[in-house]
């Protein structure tokens, strides 16, 4: 199968991101009715951005560094939180939502600000094991990011998309995860069903002490505070659930430099002044958010 056929899986859910109109699979790309035209990789991935977009320290080597991080295992216990949370919401529906909700389309799952694909991934695998038919779409700004994800062989929807203008159509997404990422939560908000589900991650106070003790000299912020973040969730979202999810771990010599390389504690540290032969173990430490539109 032609990786730029799943595509068509998911065209209903989609919109043009330039004009707003509803997008049609033809000729391997999407197009709206105004023509606007998204030609689709034959990788596996869609470029919805007329324009490159690049965040300071969202290079290619974070990916890969993450990359290599997650396939460590360090994050595992954080992914098998979210596809848990992911598969209660699936598992709360009655077995008619669950198949089609609603409207002939299969249930839609949206990562946003997916990075290199980590979580989407693991969610697709999941739902294969459990025979749910449910739709992975993935996105992020980042190009480098996306095009690591595609070379994946899952059959999860990568995008390059912006999350202040996601190209989903109002009302399309059963489910939204936000994992160790910004929110847009108008957004999120405009994409959801009215009982649609968002997962968010965020980072404990204990998530990677053992480096932020390390750069301690070299930081402005020598505390760190999630307090700010989870009265903004609240303030959009009622929390239906929510889990603190920790695990110290021992460190690999040969992974030192990817955390370093992976975390943006660090995007403004100067990394030649930074010692980090002392650190032995890592605490990696989140905060599992659950919640419903108000």
């Amino acid at each position: 199968m032609d990786k730029r056929d799943k595509f068509y899986e998911v065209k209903n859910f989609l919109q043009c991101p330039i004009c707003g109109k509803k997008i049609r699979f033809h000729a391997g790309g999407l197009v709206c009715k105004r023509e606007h035209r998204f030609d689709i990789s034959s990788k596996g991935y869609v470029n919805f951005l007329q324009a490159s977009k690049q965040l300071n320290g969202y290079e290619r080597q974070f990916f890969e560094s993450r990359r290599r991080i997650f396939e460590a295992g360090y994050y595992n216990h954080i992914v098998e939180a979210v596809s848990y949370y992911v598969m209660e919401s699936i598992k709360s529906r009655n077995s008619e939502t669950v198949e089609t909700s609603g409207c002939g389309d299969p249930l839609m799952i949206l990562d946003a600000g997916c990075g290199e694909g980590f979580y989407a991934l693991a969610l697709q695998k999941c739902l294969r094991e459990m025979g749910n038919a449910a739709q992975v779409m993935a996105f992020d700004i980042a190009a480098d990011a996306i095009r690591t994800a595609a070379k994946s062989g899952e059959p999860v929807k990568w995008m390059v998309a912006d999350i202040t203008n996601i190209p989903v159509r109002d009302g399309a997404a059963d489910m939204i995860l936000d994992v160790f990422t910004p929110a847009n939560y108008k957004e999120f908000i405009r994409i959801m069903k009215p009982d649609g589900r968002l997962i968010k991650v965020v980072p404990g106070a204990a998530h990677m002490e053992q480096l932020r003790r390390a750069a301690a000299p070299l930081l402005r912020n020598k505390s760190y505070s999630n307090e700010e973040v989870l009265d903004y969730f609240e303030k959009n979202f009622e929390i239906i659930d929510k889990e603190k999810v920790s695990r110290t771990i021992p460190v690999r010599p040969a992974h030192l430099a990817d955390l370093v390389q992976m975390t943006p504690l660090l995007f403004d540290v100067d990394k030649s002044r930074l010692d980090v032969s002392d650190v032995g173990e890592i605490t990696v430490e989140a905060e599992v958010l659950v919640g419903k539109a108000r």
